[in-house]
């Protein structure tokens, strides 16, 4: 019992190389919505330049933050709780962009990265204990194998998908003539990306993580990672403010 409890205690340690990996993501998550925000909607031509250079770069930023995701949900208490606070968020940057779409069009997010994620937790949290009989290495390589699958399905167009104008089919990935969204992530191929993230979490709740991710590796990015809600959240008006000061009007 002492091992067992001294198990879930180390599991329940914060992993601040975790949060300096997150901190790492959202920096350059900022830089490149920087870039498209002076460039796309301002029209500076330096930062379209800038933008063009990062787009390689915008699809690894997302795997980290949706593996880590992933990781942490395994490691979290109440995933119910999570998911609900990260999709009150998403319905409100879908309001605020709803509005600034009526003035600088292209900027409505219906169906973005925090959508996608709190989607993802709570469908997470009643499947987590069925989960957790799965041993971690298969769950992780069978999650991880239909990831790659699907996104050449729907990522790459390997297969002619057909055009839907149902919201429900567009969030699972199928493509739309009239939905869109600034910020798109569906369903699928992603979510399987992010249960692949719960089944390396299962090593970390069983206290099977390696020591060196405790350690404390560079305490700007841990704390840039531990607030990376928040930041997601205001950094997007900052940007759009800034870029009126900046640059003007539209």
């Amino acid at each position: 019992m002492q091992r067992e409890n001294a198990a879930i205690a180390l599991a329940h340690s914060r992993y601040f190389a975790l949060d300096a990996l997150r901190g790492l993501a959202v920096v350059a998550m900022v830089l490149y919505h920087a870039c498209f925000t002076f460039g796309e909607i301002y029209g500076g031509a330096v930062w379209t330049k800038a933008y063009a250079a990062l787009a390689p770069v915008q699809p690894w930023i997302a795997v980290t933050f949706i593996l880590i995701c992933g990781i942490c949900a395994s490691l979290a208490r109440s995933n119910w709780r999570r998911g609900l606070r990260l999709l009150i968020a998403a319905v409100l940057v879908s309001v605020v962009t709803w509005g600034l779409d009526q003035r600088i069009p292209g900027t409505f997010i219906s169906f973005g990265i925090l959508h996608f994620l709190a989607v993802s937790m709570l469908l997470f949290a009643p499947l987590r204990g069925l989960l957790r009989k799965i041993p971690a290495l298969p769950q992780l390589l069978m999650f991880l194998a239909a990831f790659l699958v699907l996104l050449l399905v729907f990522d790459n167009g390997s297969l002619p998908l057909p055009q839907t104008d149902h919201f429900a089919l567009y969030i699972l990935g199928f493509p739309s003539a009239t939905l869109r969204s600034a910020d798109y992530f569906a369903l699928l191929p992603w979510i399987f990306l992010f249960f692949a993230g719960t089944g390396i979490g299962i090593y970390g709740a069983r206290g099977r993580f390696p020591a060196f991710l405790r350690r404390d590796v560079c305490k700007p990015m841990q704390w840039i990672g531990r607030h990376a809600f928040w930041i997601y959240l205001a950094h997007q008006p900052v940007l759009v403010f800034l870029g009126y000061f900046l640059f003007g009007t539209v």
